[in-house]
Protein backbone atom coordinates (compact mmCIF):
# COMPACT_ATOMS: atom_id res chain seq x y z
CA UNK A 1 0.00 0.00 0.00
CA UNK A 2 1.30 3.36 -0.99
CA UNK A 3 1.71 6.18 0.93
CA UNK A 4 -1.29 7.93 -1.05
CA UNK A 5 -3.27 4.84 -0.55
CA UNK A 6 -3.09 5.12 3.39
CA UNK A 7 -3.29 9.04 3.85
CA UNK A 8 -7.11 8.41 1.64
CA UNK A 9 -7.72 5.55 3.73
CA UNK A 10 -7.00 7.85 6.78
CA UNK A 11 -9.12 10.77 5.34
CA UNK A 12 -12.03 8.72 4.30
CA UNK A 13 -11.90 7.03 7.63
CA UNK A 14 -12.34 10.50 9.42
CA UNK A 15 -15.63 11.58 7.18
CA UNK A 16 -16.86 8.62 8.33
CA UNK A 17 -16.49 9.26 12.07
CA UNK A 18 -17.38 13.16 11.71
CA UNK A 19 -20.27 12.13 9.51
CA UNK A 20 -21.33 9.91 12.12
CA UNK A 21 -20.65 12.01 14.42
CA UNK A 22 -23.21 14.30 13.09
CA UNK A 23 -25.97 12.32 13.16
CA UNK A 24 -25.43 10.73 16.70
CA UNK A 25 -25.64 14.75 17.92
CA UNK A 26 -28.58 15.60 16.15
CA UNK A 27 -30.49 12.16 17.80
CA UNK A 28 -29.13 13.15 21.48
CA UNK A 29 -30.64 16.44 20.85
CA UNK A 30 -33.21 15.33 19.73
CA UNK A 31 -34.12 13.42 23.19
CA UNK A 32 -32.60 16.19 25.33
CA UNK A 33 -34.54 18.80 24.24
CA UNK A 34 -37.51 16.48 23.13
CA UNK A 35 -37.46 17.38 19.91
CA UNK A 36 -41.05 16.90 18.22
CA UNK A 37 -39.72 14.06 15.69
CA UNK A 38 -37.72 11.28 15.84
CA UNK A 39 -34.74 10.99 13.36
CA UNK A 40 -37.02 8.33 11.96
CA UNK A 41 -40.18 10.50 11.84
CA UNK A 42 -38.17 13.25 10.53
CA UNK A 43 -36.69 11.31 7.56
CA UNK A 44 -40.19 10.03 6.05
CA UNK A 45 -42.09 12.83 6.83
CA UNK A 46 -39.49 14.66 4.97
CA UNK A 47 -39.31 12.41 2.26
CA UNK A 48 -43.52 12.43 2.08
CA UNK A 49 -43.71 16.08 2.06
CA UNK A 50 -40.99 16.40 -1.10
CA UNK A 51 -42.84 13.44 -2.67
CA UNK A 52 -46.46 13.90 -1.97
CA UNK A 53 -48.51 11.50 -3.16
CA UNK A 54 -45.97 8.69 -2.71
CA UNK A 55 -46.57 5.60 -2.11
CA UNK A 56 -44.59 3.23 1.12
CA UNK A 57 -43.09 1.13 -2.28
CA UNK A 58 -41.11 4.19 -2.90
CA UNK A 59 -40.62 4.84 0.70
CA UNK A 60 -39.03 1.27 1.00
CA UNK A 61 -36.80 1.68 -2.30
CA UNK A 62 -35.66 5.06 -1.83
CA UNK A 63 -34.34 4.46 2.06
CA UNK A 64 -33.77 0.53 1.02
CA UNK A 65 -35.94 -1.17 3.65
CA UNK A 66 -38.00 -3.33 3.89
CA UNK A 67 -41.61 -2.76 2.61
CA UNK A 68 -42.88 -4.32 5.97
CA UNK A 69 -40.59 -1.87 8.03
CA UNK A 70 -41.72 1.39 5.89
CA UNK A 71 -45.80 -0.15 7.18
CA UNK A 72 -44.89 0.03 10.97
CA UNK A 73 -43.26 3.21 10.60
CA UNK A 74 -46.31 4.65 8.42
CA UNK A 75 -48.79 3.12 10.61
CA UNK A 76 -47.17 4.72 13.73
CA UNK A 77 -47.17 8.34 11.39
CA UNK A 78 -50.83 7.88 11.17
CA UNK A 79 -51.59 7.11 14.74
CA UNK A 80 -49.58 10.18 15.30
CA UNK A 81 -52.03 12.54 12.95
CA UNK A 82 -49.17 13.14 10.84
CA UNK A 83 -49.45 11.54 7.61
CA UNK A 84 -52.84 10.36 5.93
CA UNK A 85 -52.98 7.32 3.50
CA UNK A 86 -56.05 7.19 2.18
CA UNK A 87 -57.68 5.84 4.92
CA UNK A 88 -61.07 3.39 4.86
CA UNK A 89 -64.23 3.61 7.64
CA UNK A 90 -62.62 2.10 10.08
CA UNK A 91 -59.55 4.91 9.70
CA UNK A 92 -56.75 2.13 8.96
CA UNK A 93 -53.95 3.62 6.75
CA UNK A 94 -54.40 1.35 3.65
CA UNK A 95 -51.60 -0.07 1.58
CA UNK A 96 -50.78 0.89 -1.96
CA UNK A 97 -52.56 4.88 -1.18
CA UNK A 98 -50.65 8.15 -1.84
CA UNK A 99 -48.88 9.18 1.50
CA UNK A 100 -49.42 13.33 2.25
CA UNK A 101 -48.51 15.41 5.88
CA UNK A 102 -50.89 16.43 7.28
CA UNK A 103 -50.96 20.14 8.74
CA UNK A 104 -50.12 18.83 12.07
CA UNK A 105 -47.26 16.51 11.02
CA UNK A 106 -45.70 19.84 8.35
CA UNK A 107 -46.08 21.79 11.50
CA UNK A 108 -44.45 19.67 13.70
CA UNK A 109 -41.52 18.74 10.69
CA UNK A 110 -40.94 22.40 10.80
CA UNK A 111 -40.52 22.54 14.24
CA UNK A 112 -38.14 19.99 14.37
CA UNK A 113 -35.98 20.94 11.62
CA UNK A 114 -35.76 24.82 13.18
CA UNK A 115 -34.34 23.03 16.06
CA UNK A 116 -31.77 21.00 13.97
CA UNK A 117 -31.09 24.12 11.96
CA UNK A 118 -30.40 26.02 14.81
CA UNK A 119 -27.82 23.83 15.94
CA UNK A 120 -25.83 23.85 12.59
CA UNK A 121 -25.93 27.11 12.35
CA UNK A 122 -24.86 28.14 15.99
CA UNK A 123 -21.60 25.61 14.75
CA UNK A 124 -20.84 27.49 12.13
CA UNK A 125 -20.81 31.12 13.45
CA UNK A 126 -17.72 32.55 12.96
CA UNK A 127 -17.26 30.91 9.69
CA UNK A 128 -16.47 33.18 6.76
CA UNK A 129 -18.56 33.17 3.78
CA UNK A 130 -15.89 31.11 1.77
CA UNK A 131 -15.94 28.92 4.42
CA UNK A 132 -19.44 28.51 4.28
CA UNK A 133 -19.77 28.21 0.32
CA UNK A 134 -17.05 25.68 0.23
CA UNK A 135 -18.27 23.46 3.29
CA UNK A 136 -21.24 23.20 1.39
CA UNK A 137 -20.03 23.14 -2.22
CA UNK A 138 -18.10 19.99 -0.91
CA UNK A 139 -21.30 18.16 0.76
CA UNK A 140 -23.08 19.11 -2.41
CA UNK A 141 -20.41 17.22 -3.92
CA UNK A 142 -20.16 14.54 -1.91
CA UNK A 143 -24.15 13.82 -1.32
CA UNK A 144 -24.48 13.85 -5.21
CA UNK A 145 -21.86 10.91 -5.65
CA UNK A 146 -23.75 7.85 -6.59
CA UNK A 147 -24.11 4.65 -5.01
CA UNK A 148 -21.72 2.16 -5.49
Amino acid sequence: MTQQDKFRDTAVGSVYEQIDAIYQRAVARSRRINAPLTAVEQSLLSYIGRNPGCLATDIASAFSLNRSTVSRQLHDLAALGLVTAGDDDDGQARRGRPLHVTEEGADRLERSLAIHLEAVRSRLDGWSESELRDFAAALERFNSATDA
